[in-house]
Parts: C-alpha cells; sequence; structure tokens
C-alpha cells in the first residue's frame, strides 16, 4: 500500500513528506523537494531538521519539539501557519500533519504542506515585508541572542505601520542600521530616507537644514534651497540625536507633525510635505523632559512606537559572530586572509564590558588587522584597554567562564562551517554548552549546528 501511495503522491501539486518519529524522511515528493525547500533534482534531503521554519513573526520554530509534545500528548494531528526557508527564498505555508502506522508497527508522520503564499492577504501579517524581511534584517543587524531577535520582530511590526518610531539606546548599538531596516521593508522604499545628525549643526544651521530657506533669507542665501523635509516627501526621515534640538526647533518640528507642512526661512508660504518620522537618541528623554529640556508634547509625537536597542554587554554570545562578520568585512577591504580569533581572544573580548559597543567592537577588529602576522587574531593584537581589563578583572572572568565556553565553541561552529571541517569540542565546552541550554538536547544540538543524534554520541563517548 505504501509503494503505491508512493508512486501516486509523487506528481501531486501539493508537497507531501513522510517521516519517521525522529524526522529522518521516509518519502518526499517532488513538488516538496523543489518547490517547497528548493532542492535541485539531484540534492537529497534526509531529515525534515535540516530545513529552517519560522512562525509568521518571525521566531524559529522547534518542529522536533513539537512532534515529541505531540507524541506525548496523544495527539494523531496538528496544524500551522510557517515560514519555509529554501535558500534566499521564503515561503509561506500550511502544515496539516497526521500520524500513521504501518502494517510493520512502525510510527510515521504524513506532512501536507500547502504553498499560501499568494494569499498572504488573507492572514494577519505583511505582504509588503514577508518574503525578505528576515533575511534583509539578518544581513543589516548581526545577531542570535533574543534580544536582536525581537528588535527584528519590532522591526517588521514598525515597518507594517505609518507612525512615527522612536529608537533609544547607548551610543554605538545600532540605531541607525534599525532606521535603514525600517525603511527598506515600508511600502516607502521606493523613496529617499534622508538622515540628519541634529548634533552637528547650531540651531541656526539645523533649522536651515531641516526646513530650507528662500534667496536673500539672510547673509549668504543666494539661491532657494529645499530643506531635509522636503527631500524626505514621500520617503523617511531620520533624525538622529533628537535630544540635542533646542526649543524653538522643537515647537516648529512638532507643527510639521501635526500640521504636514513647513515652511522655508524667509518665506510664509506653506508646503505640503508626507514624510515618516524615525528619529533616535542616547538621551533618557523623559529625564530632559522633567529639566524642561525637551518638550513633553513633542516626546509623545516622536515616540507614538518604541524600540530599545540593547547594549552589546547585554548580548554577550553575539559577540564571535559579530568579530566573524567585521573580519570578513576587513579581508574583503585590505585584501587579507584572516581566518578568525585565538580561543583567548576569543574569551578575553567576552569578558570586556564593551562600553562603545558594536561601534567599538568593529575598531577594536579594525586595530588587530593592523597588528595580525598570521592568519588568526591573536590575544596580543587587540587594543590595549580589552587586554587590561582582562588582567584586572578576574572576578567577571569567573563569572563569565560558562558563556566563554559556549562562546568559543559558537565561533568554532562557524568557522567550521566556512571550511566544511568536523565540529571539535572537549568535554569541558561540551558541559557548558549543555548548562547554558539547561541540559536540553535538541536546543544543545541546534546551537551546536548537529543532529540530537551526533550530540548523543558525543554525550555517550565522553560519559555525560
Amino acid at each position: 500500500m505504501f509503494t503505491d501511495f508512493k508512486s501516486l503522491a509523487r506528481s501531486l501539486p501539493c508537497g507531501l513528506v513522510i517521516t519517521d518519529k525522529e524526522l529522518n524522511i521516509e518519502f518526499i515528493n517532488d513538488f516538496a523537494a523543489q518547490q517547497i525547500f528548493s532542492l535541485s533534482a539531484d540534492k537529497k534531503s534526509t531529515n525534515l531538521k535540516e530545513h529552517t521554519f519560522y512562525t509568521t513573526d518571525m521566531r524559529r520554530f522547534d518542529m522536533d519539539n513539537c512532534m515529541r509534545s505531540m507524541v506525548d500528548s496523544g495527539k494523531r494531528t496538528f496544524h500551522k501557519t510557517l515560514v519555509v526557508k529554501g535558500g534566499k527564498q521564503e515561503k509561506l505555508v500550511y502544515f496539516s500533519v497526521n500520524a500513521l502506522r504501518e502494517n510493520k508497527g512502525k510510527e510515521l508522520y504524513l506532512f501536507n504542506i500547502t504553498d499560501i503564499s499568494d494569499e498572504m492577504d488573507c492572514i494577519t501579517h505583511s505582504p509588503g515585508t514577508f518574503g525578505r524581511s528576515e533575511y534583509t534584517l539578518r544581513k543589516k543587524i548581526i545577531g542570535n541572542d533574543q534580544k536582536i531577535l525581537d528588535i527584528y520582530r519590532m522591526i517588521s511590526l514598525a515597518a507594517d505601520s505609518e507612525v512615527n518610531v522612536l529608537i533609544q539606546g547607548e551610543s554605538g548599538t545600532g540605531k541607525e542600521l534599525v532606521a535603514d531596516a525600517i525603511h527598506e521593508l515600508s511600502h516607502r522604499k521606493n523613496n529617499p530616507i534622508i538622515k540628519v545628525n541634529c548634533a552637528a549643526f547650531p540651531e541656526t544651521l539645523l533649522e536651515s537644514e531641516l526646513f530650507g530657506h528662500v534667496k536673500g533669507a539672510f547673509t549668504g542665501a543666494y539661491k532657494d534651497k529645499p530643506g531635509k523635509f522636503e527631500l524626505a516627501n514621500g520617503g523617511t526621515i531620520f533624525l538622529d540625536e533628537i535630544g540635542e534640538i533646542s526649543q524653538t526647533i522643537q515647537v516648529k518640528l512638532l507643527r510639521v507633525i501635526q500640521e504636514k507642512t513647513i515652511e522655508r526661512i524667509g518665506d510664509n508660504k506653506p508646503i505640503k510635505v508626507d514624510m515618516r518620522i524615525v528619529s533616535a537618541t542616547n538621551k533618557n528623554l523623559r529625564e530632559q523632559i522633567k529639566k524642561d529640556l525637551f518638550r513633553e508634547d513633542l516626546f509623545y509625537r516622536l515616540n507614538v512606537f518604541n524600540i530599545e536597542m540593547p547594549p552589546l554587554r547585554e548580548r554577550h554570545l553575539d559577540i564571535p559572530m559579530l568579530s566573524d562578520f567585521f573580519i570578513e568585512k576587513f579581508n574583503d577591504s585590505t585584501g587579507r586572509a584572516v581566518k578568525g580569533l585565538s580561543r583567548e581572544a576569543v574569551k578575553v573580548m567576552m569578558e570586556y564590558p564593551w562600553p562603545g559597543n558594536i561601534r567599538e567592537l568593529q575598531n577594536a577588529i579594525e586595530h588587530a588587522f593592523v597588528l595580525v602576522s598570521g592568519n588568526i587574531i591573536e590575544l596580543q593584537d587587540l587594543p590595549r584597554e580589552i587586554i587590561e581589563n582582562n588582567h584586572s578583572d578576574t572576578s567577571s572572568a569567573r563569572q563569565a567562564s560558562g558563556q566563554n565556553l559556549a562562546a568559543s565553541v559558537y565561533y568554532a561552529e562557524i568557522f567550521r562551517h566556512k571550511k566544511g571541517g568536523r565540529l571539535k569540542i572537549s568535554k569541558e565546552q561540551l558541559m557548558g554548552v549543555l548548562e547554558m541550554h539547561d541540559f536540553n538536547q535538541s536546543k544543545t544540538a541546534e546551537f551546536l549546528g548537529i543532529s540530537r543524534v551526533a550530540l548523543w554520541k558525543k554525550m555517550k563517548k565522553m560519559g555525560i
């Protein structure tokens, strides 16, 4: 019967996959392989866990854990709308999973997968961002920490709306990158994003920069000049360091938000503008309001949707990935072939508090490129303050030891994927990663990029 079913299923215009309880693939039809998972005709898929699944809010979906829950609860079926990633393509699919039983008693599961990408307007998910949002965000904002995954979701939500966005966070956390991503994923993407650093201009020049001026409005105004608000018409204006603007500019900005019009300096003719305002600051604007330095009414107009960028010290496990990103960047610009960081260098960088955040990390890697003599960045190649922090704060080093072990393994995993090598891990390292994931083998295996069976074999071999 199973053989007859397979011959029938191969040509069906929908995805059919049959797996065992470990999600090892017993059968996959052509539609599922090629249309759903974007596999070439000669490429085989042996386990469903080889493919990446996301919920519609772009959170990673644990198919393995879902199947175990289904078995443990005694259910014979489940249904789920998911995003499936194949290469750089993403598809919205509807999963229907049913438990089967062969005559020999072997438990099998039938996955019926329907591509509903063309029906996106029937669900509460933006058709404007689907299919590129997660890929675009991961290119712009590097990280796997849960705080960064939450930022991805906030960006997608902001891009789907027209409200003003306020991005807050310490200097160097990537606020401008968030503004770029919001614009690129919004329906305004085909119009310009105009950026203004409000701290870079004195009050009189900032007013001219934002609103423009007419010829003869002041000394040096030899011709009419449109302001940034006019230039951003139809697109987005990004006001960086918004906490630095004067009370006079604040009043004018409030009027722009309320009336959607501006007046050039020296002219009283109102000009209609249509732009989305995204602003950013590293200051606590609520404290500025208490000190009468920032208008409360303007704050609420700008802060309709808030995104708080986490400092790098709160997501240490992203440091190896970010380091790898900047190493690749400087390899491209310098023609070097640096492979990565030594284990000691990774350990020390994990213990450093990074007051300058990602910008400081980038500078540290650039500094190391000047000093490195081989293809591995060693401890002595890092900036002095990072090395001295390691020698002066042994208590923090001890506290971070578990994270350091996990991070060094994670960094090794990035390198392993690039070079096609095998994962090398000590018993001490593996214990550190297991502890970090509360001994959840599925999550540990996913973190290391290996199967649960491979993890189980390593644990058994090491006597864990």
